[in-house]
This record gives C-alpha cells, sequence and structure tokens, in this order.
C-alpha cells in the first residue's frame, strides 16, 4: 500500500532529474524473472522500480537499515536487508527466492556494489544461483548515465534478450555470473557508443558521475 502511494511521488522526483529513456521493454518476459543490471548510482533501483510497471524487490546492505525511519522506509519498498560484512545470506537468499517463485519481479546488481564508470569488479555468483534454484530467466539489463546538461541528466535503460540458465548446465555459478554481466557491459558500452554517434559534440561532453 505505502509502495502505490510513494510511487508518483517518486517518479514526479525522477522527471525532474533525469530524461529517462527505455530501449528493448518488448523483450521483458511475461513469466517470473530475475533482473541483472549494472550498478553506477544510489539511484539505480529507484529508476528501475520507476519504470518497471510491478513493483521490484531488490537487495540492500544491511547497513541502511540501522534507524527506524529507513528500516520502515526501505521494508515498505520491498528491499531486502543483506549483511556483506559477515557473509551471512541465508536468510535473505532464502527471502529472495520467496519472492521469486510467488511470481514476484526481483532485481540484483552482479557487481555487489556501486562502480564507477571504468570500474570493473568480479561479479558475485548469486544471480547465477537464485536463478537456477527457481528455474526463471534472467533479463539482462543495463543502465547507461548520459552526458551532463543544463537540464536533466539522460538515463538510458537497455533491456537485453533473457538468459536462461538451463541452457549452460555444464557452467559454474561464478562463470555464468560472469556471462551475464558481459551481456549487460556489451549492452552498455553499444548504447555509449550509439549516443557518442549521434553527438557533435563527442568529446566535449564528459559522462555523467552518479
Amino acid at each position: 500500500m505505502v509502495y502505490w502511494l510513494l510511487k508518483p511521488i517518486g517518479l514526479m522526483v525522477l522527471y525532474f532529474l533525469y530524461k529517462i529513456n527505455m530501449i528493448g521493454k518488448e523483450r521483458i518476459p511475461n513469466d517470473s524473472f530475475i533482473i541483472a543490471a549494472n550498478h553506477q548510482s544510489f539511484f539505480d533501483p529507484i529508476i528501475l522500480s520507476g519504470m518497471s510497471k510491478r513493483p521490484i524487490h531488490f537487495m540492500a546492505k544491511s547497513e541502511l537499515f540501522k534507524f527506524p525511519l529507513s528500516n520502515w522506509f526501505l521494508r515498505q519498498v520491498h528491499a531486502i536487508p543483506v549483511d556483506r560484512k559477515s557473509g551471512i545470506v541465508i536468510r535473505p537468499v532464502r527471502h529472495s527466492l520467496k519472492v521469486i517463485k510467488r511470481g514476484e519481479w526481483f532485481g540484483i546488481f552482479p557487481e555487489g556494489k556501486r562502480c564507477k564508470i571504468g570500474e570493473t569488479v568480479p561479479p558475485k555468483k548469486g544471480v547465477a544461483f537464485l536463478s537456477r534454484q527457481s528455474s526463471v530467466p534472467i533479463l539482462p539489463v543495463a543502465i547507461v548515465w548520459g552526458n551532463k546538461t543544463l537540464g536533466r541528466t539522460p538515463v538510458t535503460i537497455v533491456i537485453g534478450d533473457p538468459i536462461r540458465p538451463d541452457h549452460f548446465p555444464n557452467t559454474s555459478h561464478r562463470a555464468l555470473s560472469q556471462l551475464v554481466m558481459d551481456y549487460i557491459e556489451d549492452l552498455a558500452d553499444k548504447e555509449v557508443e550509439r549516443i557518442g554517434n549521434a553527438s557533435e559534440n563527442k568529446e566535449s561532453a564528459p559522462r555523467y558521475e552518479p
């Protein structure tokens, strides 16, 4: 209930801050799936949720839940706390699997943290594990932050073709997660190239660092 009350406010804020474009919306499956996206900004989950017709459950670091107000708010917007320092993930994994098996939308950032432009980290194996345990496909999504402007900052969401884990039966969780991340990076690189080719001032317009 609170989620649907907050969503119009969130959309209004997003509209004034960003010019959001979505590519590949037709690739979104009709059945259950796991959204796997790159992560550069605190606003990434908010943007994805705002552009989705259904709520998306995301894992979030447990530090964000330590204050009563933030704990209440994050749970209302379907965030799932995970303690990255302890490495104990049984409870959030079980929670996530229940969400996925109920047919709800679940989102995960394979990198496990926000990464600056050009920063590369090995993806965690969680996205592959959750997909295989729930038998649902992975939907790769690239979030591409555009060039700085005097007005709204452009953000492009590029949706790729779903990846079914059963198509890679002999691939380890870590290798499958890397395959997913490589696909996401390829989607992002192609979109950056497209934007650059469309810009007359390609060299003078720096990428936005969220």
